[in-house]
């Protein structure tokens, strides 16, 4: 039997929709009553109801974001928005959220019974057919999640657009922006912020971007972490990306402050013209939105944003900056620590304003943050805490030897893991990657992950790597696995299946098109060729 949730915050109006169903004598049956949008998502997490009928207007989690909330979590659950003459228009945007109809109060029983009866209709019809493709739907949606977190790491690059198209992910146009959308925490209160969970506040942001994006964008939009939103836009046009991005979040930010009271700050990194480049979009994008701790939220900060910062930055005390910076870049501990000392003390002694002081400071462990992620030492340095937490924590020092000891203590841990760095690197990072590449080969090998092994950034070892070798760290991966592969036709009875895998191909379909690429030949082709190659293959007599 088809079950139904009541939401509205006036009790008279629930319990009179719930005398109008009984009365009716259908197969409907009221399953319980929630006063708001918040107490609805907890009855419909534990129930499952069929169908919502909602009001819009109610206290914390009000109708139209409780539509966002389900549509994202329980696509199977229909709605049904109650409103008010006035509320018109929000009743319009429910339905544009897949709402299957509207009850204008005060509503009749008769529109009630008639709008009740077409929706079993509909219930019964989508209960007759086999599931089995919904699952498989649901799977799709999973791994797509997987794959587009695999773009933000740099683990997806190139060669895995099958992989992507069997996940339904495509980006038609040649470049590829990386959006993060954040709530400012700040803008709700504190009693709003705790009785909800968190992430309900990061699924509304997702489902708002996403139908803001479908009006004049293609892209992608997910929760990364629990408060974190990311989109994947793809762009035609590189010229017009800024203007078109500070377009789309000013409008985003001005229609969520009006319609749910909060506001958000997006971090916009640059585009990238390939896959494996949208690892470093998304850092940008991080690193710009860490300055709202700096400058304030509710706004697009962009790599534009961070260059004026950074000019900032290095305008106060150029001569500290400059030797601070050598010092920790040398390993020179004493001094470093010395210098940073210095360096607050003359921020306190020349500014009277704690929030200067503090932004200053911010802006100088930022510099070195990005100096850090450049080296790939920030988990050696940061240990078990991030930088965003650090920068929070400046604020709540208010004293000079509070601020000196911590800065003391930070560069000061930064300078021993780049000196610990500078020891492990006496053989070139280049042959190190060469040397494990012809070693593992076998082995899922990521850029990312060789990165980590030699203490670079990623798109620093890819500069250098090409630099060195005379070709990409992906190109030479693969045609070391490919000369393996062909010695392996020609000197083995292995089944190619057993090839593919051993030479650290992901799958059989992979293998068999890199080869063809690489040596013009399917695998079996080769193997036959003896012919041309002058090798007779190995057989097992």
């Amino acid at each position: 039997m088809p079950s139904i949730l009541i939401v509205d915050d006036e009790t008279i109006f629930r319990k009179g929709i719930r005398l109008m169903i009984t009365d009716m004598q259908s197969e409907w049956v009221v399953i319980d009553e929630a006063t708001d949008g918040a107490e609805a998502l907890d009855k419909i997490e534990e129930l499952q109801p069929d169908l919502i009928i909602t009001d819009i207007k109610m206290p914390r989690i009000d109708g139209i974001q409780l539509q966002y909330i389900v549509k994202e979590r329980y696509p199977h659950i229909s709605c049904v928005v109650m409103s008010g003459y006035n509320d018109f228009q929000y009743a319009r945007e429910s339905l544009r959220l897949g709402a299957k109809d509207y009850l204008m109060k005060p509503f009749q029983r008769e529109e009630l019974y008639a709008l009740l009866a077409k929706l079993q209709e509909e219930w019964l019809t989508e209960k007759r057919p086999n599931t089995s493709s919904g699952m498989d739907q649901q799977v799709q949606n999973q791994m797509r999640q997987h794959v587009l977190a695999g773009l933000l790491t740099g683990n997806v690059h190139h060669g895995e657009e099958e992989l992507l198209e069997n996940v339904g992910i495509q980006f038609p146009h040649a470049y590829i922006s990386c959006l993060i959308a954040k709530l400012d925490r700040d803008s709700v209160t504190d009693e709003r912020y705790y009785q909800l969970n968190p992430s309900l506040f990061s699924i509304y942001i997702q489902q708002f971007i996403q139908e803001s994006l479908d009006v004049s964008f293609k892209g992608y939009v997910f929760i990364h972490h629990e408060t974190e939103v990311v989109a994947l836009i793809n762009h035609e046009d590189v010229a017009s990306i800024n203007a078109d991005m500070e377009r789309l979040t000013n409008r985003i930010r001005k229609e969520i402050r009006v319609q749910s009271n909060f506001t958000l700050t997006f971090g916009l990194g640059s585009p990238a013209k390939d896959l494996e480049s949208i690892s470093k979009s998304y850092k940008e994008a991080g690193l710009a939105l860490l300055y709202r701790l700096v400058i304030g939220g509710d706004r697009l900060l962009s790599n534009e944003i961070v260059a004026e910062m950074k000019m900032e930055k290095h305008d106060w005390h150029a001569a500290d900056w400059h030797s601070l910076n050598q010092f920790v870049q040398e390993g020179d501990l004493p001094n470093v620590q010395q210098q940073a000392s210095l360096y607050v003390t003359k921020l306190c002694q020349q500014w009277k304003d704690p929030e200067i002081i503090h932004q200053q400071i911010c802006k100088m462990l930022l510099h070195f943050y990005e100096l850090a992620v450049n080296l790939a030492i920030v988990k050696q340095w940061l240990q078990n805490t991030d930088v965003k937490q650090v920068l929070v924590d400046i604020y709540s020092y208010s004293s000079s030897k509070e601020l000196i000891e911590r800065c003391q203590k930070l560069l000061g841990d930064l300078t021993v893991c780049i000196g610990n760095r500078q020891k492990k690197m006496v053989t070139s990072p280049v042959e190190i990657v060469v040397r494990y590449v012809e070693e593992h080969y076998a082995e899922s090998i990521t850029l990312n992950t060789m990165a980590e092994i030699v203490y670079l950034s990623p798109s620093y070892l890819s500069s250098l790597f090409k630099s060195k070798q005379g070709q990409s760290f992906i190109d030479f991966l693969t045609e070391k696995r490919i000369e393996k592969a062909k010695s392996l036709l020609l000197y083995s009875d292995e089944k190619i299946q057993v090839i593919s895998d051993s030479t650290g191909f992901t799958n059989i379909r992979h293998f068999n098109r890199v080869f063809k690429t690489i040596t013009n030949r399917t695998p079996s082709e080769f193997r036959e060729g003896k012919s041309s190659t002058g090798i007779e293959p190995f057989r097992v007599n």
